[in-house]
């Protein structure tokens, strides 16, 4: 492994732990501003936070395949645009589309790093 793929590793890392605390514990995502206030929240956050997220890092981590992060990551990046009209529209906090960025960014390198 070339250190140069720690970058895009490290984002699927990411990417499944916030995944798998989804899962185990929807609540979880209250640091981050989501909340679950009935059954059908807490379904939708374990589901699409949590075994979506699990699934895509471990995909990620297990097959190493560039186009893979490449997918990934341009998914994530697709999410930062989206928070980026939501910064604009509903004024919502700048710094998580800066994190998304950055994991996004971590795994699209894996394309070009892997």
């Amino acid at each position: 492994m070339s250190w140069q793929a720690i970058p895009a590793l490290l984002g699927a890392c990411v990417m499944a732990v916030f995944g798998l605390s989804a899962l185990i514990r929807p609540s979880a995502l209250t640091l981050v501003g989501v909340r679950a206030d009935s059954p059908l929240g807490a379904s939708e956050i374990r589901s699409v936070f949590g075994g979506m997220f699990v699934a895509l890092g471990a995909a990620c981590l297990i097959t190493r395949e560039p186009i893979v992060f490449a997918v990934v990551g341009a998914a994530w990046l697709a999410d930062v645009a989206v928070r980026l009209v939501s910064v604009v529209v509903y004024r919502v906090p700048v710094r998580e589309a800066i994190a998304v960025l950055a994991v996004g960014a971590a795994l699209l390198s894996g394309y070009w790093l892997i």
